[in-house]
């Protein structure tokens, strides 16, 4: 059984960026491994939901080269039916979600082994229910940045997005999130800037809450929140998450980071910091110097 944190120096060899389909029990997804020589481990990448998923491949391909100099490789995965996966956005389940990223640490299990989850936004909400539910005996760290505490809310924000859109729209009638959520109720998806959302997909979101899945206890966890004017770290919402978290005997390191929103906004955009604090995390976790 591979360590978390297996022993070893850090490499200074060259990244090389090895795009692939892995076959799961539902369908191939798209991953792209980000691989060297003599790895002591893997980081593996759980995305963001939508177009979040999109603006935030910059800072992850920056990341992934951070944790390379630290003897880590990183394997990004694309869930079914998003990016360059197979089925469509329509064909995306929860479900299928959870499988993909079991799928993915079995695969990494036959090499180095899986020493890290990377959950960013609700990929953090996916990472922390599969690490409850399903964790090996291993027992991969969790890595949270800026995590989704509650589906529903989260949701109901991102369906507020087609009102804004069809809001200067005449000739179509008055939506809410409420009369949306009726069409998902009635078995009809609903399509969100250009996402078909199934409902069973909107159903299982709107059940989620992170609360709910706290870390088996000996997991070591980095809790990674954005910085803004006049906030705490964590969130307030964040801090209910962690004292259930706490209770269930999870000790999570919390950081702040000074930077752009880099999962909000259409343009690239990086946040150094972020990269920074969770490289120093890794490191010292793993004992290199």
């Amino acid at each position: 059984m591979n360590a978390p944190f297996p022993a070893g120096a850090p490499t200074q060899a060259a990244i090389d960026v090895v795009p692939f389909f892995l076959d799961t029990p539902g369908g191939r997804i798209f991953v792209l491994h980000h691989t060297l020589p003599a790895a002591r481990g893997h980081v593996l990448c759980v995305p963001s939901f939508n177009e979040e998923m999109n603006r935030c491949r910059s800072m992850v391909t920056l990341q992934a080269q951070a944790f390379a100099g630290l003897g880590f490789g990183t394997l990004v995965i694309d869930p079914f039916g998003t990016g360059d996966s197979d089925g469509d956005y329509g064909d995306a389940r929860w479900e299928s979600w959870l499988e993909n990223i079991g799928a993915a640490v079995d695969w990494l299990d036959e090499r180095e082994g899986c020493a890290v989850l990377l959950g960013i936004r609700t990929g953090a909400l996916l990472a922390a229910e599969w690490l409850h539910d399903k964790a090996p005996a291993s027992r991969p760290a969790l890595i949270a940045w800026q995590p989704v505490t509650d589906g529903k809310q989260y949701f109901t924000q991102f369906l507020r997005m087609r009102i804004a859109a069809n809001m200067d729209r005449s000739d179509l009638p008055k939506e809410t999130t409420a009369s949306m959520r009726e069409q998902l109720a009635a078995g009809t998806p609903v399509e969100v800037g250009g996402y078909e959302i199934h409902p069973e997909l909107a159903k299982a979101l709107d059940s989620r809450k992170l609360a709910d899945f706290p870390p088996p206890a000996d997991t070591a966890t980095l809790w990674l929140e954005q910085i803004v004017p006049g906030g705490s770290v964590p969130s307030a919402a964040g801090e209910r998450v962690l004292s259930t978290w706490q209770a269930a005997g999870v000790q999570t390191e919390v950081q702040g980071f000074d930077g752009q929103a880099f999962w909000q906004l259409h343009e690239r955009a990086l946040a150094p910091e972020a990269i920074r604090l969770t490289t120093e995390w890794l490191r010292a976790k793993a004992g290199t110097t």
